[in-house]
């Protein structure tokens, strides 16, 4: 965590649209789970542990594999390291962001967005992405950047390049490991990856947040860094 105030330069605000009714009482814990969600690494599920050793694959070593990997910007424990693209980079360079620095990524949560006549999409998380001005001039007239921002946070949705290595080693296609094991994962249309632990994912789930369904991340909007948000968690740019 940190306490960065929304006034500095290096902070993004990340605003989750959620589109289940979560009761007062539940919604801190319900909000740290999203973050788990949000800010995981993907690995493939435990329920096709059985299939993949019996390719030859241990599991674990795969498990370890999957984290994505530190290139040692963060001397912080468990900060994010946001690893920007060549665009996000020359703007950054261009209004004078220093990316070695560090900053914070701050998330909040609105529950009444879909209180009226507007409909959650079935397969996506929408969520609004607020920049510091100098930036949010730029990304307002450009889609690739805001793609470029989105990934740098939460990542591509693929497994981490070593983990994908090692399975290409062992002759292994997740696809065709997934299509044999349809049973075991609950459905053809589960993926076979996740971000979170199956407690995590089950919590969720009870509450009708189903992690299975969310394909993609949908920035809706984006706006101006302000105050008022709910947890922080620390990057190192």
């Amino acid at each position: 965590m940190t306490t960065t105030g929304a006034n500095a330069t290096n902070v993004i605000q990340i605003i989750v649209y959620v589109p289940v009714n979560i009761p007062d009482d539940q919604r801190s814990t319900f909000e740290q789970k999203v973050g788990d969600f949000l800010f995981g690494s993907d690995r493939v599920r435990p329920e096709l542990r059985e299939a993949l050793e019996a390719e030859g694959v241990d599991f674990n070593h795969l498990a370890l594999l999957s984290q994505q990997p530190a290139i040692g910007l963060c001397p912080s424990p468990g900060a994010l390291e946001f690893v920007p693209s060549e665009r996000v980079a020359e703007v950054c360079q261009r209004h004078g962001i220093d990316l070695t620095s560090g900053g914070s990524v701050q998330v909040g949560f609105k529950y009444d967005v879909y209180d009226g006549d507007r409909n959650p999409p079935s397969d996506a998380l929408e969520i609004m992405l607020k920049l510091p001005r100098i930036v949010h001039q730029e990304a307002s007239d450009s889609a690739e950047l805001v793609a470029d921002i989105v990934r740098a946070l939460f990542g591509d949705c693929q497994l981490a390049a070593p983990a994908q290595a090692y399975l290409r080693a062992h002759g292994i296609n997740l696809t065709e490991i997934a299509a044999r094991n349809v049973d075991r994962l609950g459905g053809a249309d589960v993926p076979f990856t996740s971000r979170v632990s199956p407690e995590v994912h089950s919590y969720l789930s009870e509450r009708g947040f189903n992690l299975d369904q969310m394909g993609r991340f949908d920035v809706n909007a984006v706006a101006v860094v302000n105050a008022g948000v709910t947890w922080t968690k620390a990057t190192c740019c």
